[in-house]
């Protein structure tokens, strides 16, 4: 028999966390659910803390698959054999050092069945060392909106964690991430699933908790793999709407957001080598985005686009111990 939801959880090196996700995920209201975990070689003793977890609940036990990777292949691979082991009627992804509301998977499951909907949305809350903030995702009634908004990256959430999808979706070869795109992943299925989804829908309530504390995770640290994964979800991404024609029906859209991800990048690596060599990338599209940027932002860019290397890198380690600052302070007021 089909199960009404499977649960995807990737893990990797999250000793510290594991046991708080499966608990909430065990724990959900919903009982026809269907719980694939994922060993992406993991370093770490987080299989070991999962089996132990799972003796506790021998309700759930049935319910549980372990798939184990002879070596780490990366989150993109790791979400596609999550993908090919699940059999769920609606598929949810979860990141195994954040954790959800006890009644989420059956709340998005209800709404996804009463509405008939492709994609159901929730809102989210960060959860910061010392503070909780709750997020708001936006859905419009708009087909057309919803996939501009998602590649505006604004208003409109790109995670994949605070929805619900119907399996059908996933099926489609184009809704697949390659296997060396291991950030800006999400965002890449994303673009896909609003395309093709015939209905998206809201709950206004916040189910998932986004953990900003797991110095291991993969956007803590900005590498040469970030740079290129950015080049190549926006390569794939222009290559996608061209297959649709519609790319220069989007092309004024796509500035922005090339830019806004290039500034993330050159801003926050500590690499003064890749802060040279991918410079130039976006160059064109800079000249009509700088308006949307902060003093901060646009003097890395004019230092990078004229070359004066030194003088960014100096710029970033001048933020980056600013920064720190003013995390120490926080502590105390």
């Amino acid at each position: 028999m089909t199960p009404k939801v499977s649960i995807l959880v990737p893990i990797y090196n999250v000793s510290s966390y594991i046991k708080r996700c499966a608990i909430s995920l065990f724990e959900q209201t919903l009982e026809d659910i269907e719980y694939i975990f994922i060993d992406d070689a993991s370093p770490d003793d987080s299989i070991n803390i999962l089996e132990q977890l799972i003796e506790k609940y021998p309700n759930r036990k049935n319910q549980v698959k372990i798939i184990r990777h002879a070596k780490n292949r990366g989150l993109a691979a790791t979400r596609n054999t999550a993908i090919n082991a699940s059999s769920g009627e609606y598929i949810a992804v979860i990141d195994s050092d954040d954790y959800i509301e006890l009644n989420m998977i059956e709340k998005l499951y209800k709404k996804a069945i009463t509405e008939n909907a492709d994609i159901v949305v929730s809102d989210y809350y960060m959860e910061y060392q010392h503070t909780t903030v709750k997020k708001y995702d936006y859905v419009s009634e708009v087909k057309e909106e919803n996939f501009k908004n998602i590649i505006i990256y604004d208003k409109t959430c790109t995670m994949l964690w605070n929805k619900l999808v119907i399996r059908s979706l996933y099926e489609r070869a184009d809704c697949r991430v390659p296997e060396n795109l291991n950030y800006y992943e999400d965002r890449y299925v994303m673009t896909r699933l609003y395309y093709f989804a015939s209905k998206i829908v809201k709950i206004n309530e916040a189910f998932y908790h986004y953990t900003q504390y797991n110095i291991h995770a993969i956007t803590k640290t900005n590498n040469k793999m970030h740079f290129e994964n950015v080049l190549q979800f926006w390569s794939e991404f222009d290559q996608f709407l061209k297959s649709k024609k519609l790319y220069e029906k989007y092309k004024q859209t796509m500035e922005l957001p090339k830019v806004q991800s290039k500034v993330r990048l050159i801003i926050d690596t500590r690499s003064y080598q890749l802060r040279k060599k991918f410079g130039d990338i976006f160059k064109e599209e800079e000249k009509n985005c700088l308006k949307y940027f902060s003093f901060g932002e646009k003097l890395m860019l004019i230092l990078v686009r004229y070359k004066m290397y030194v003088l960014a890198h100096l710029f970033h380690n001048y933020l980056f111990i600013k920064s720190k600052i003013l995390k120490k302070c926080e502590k105390y007021f």
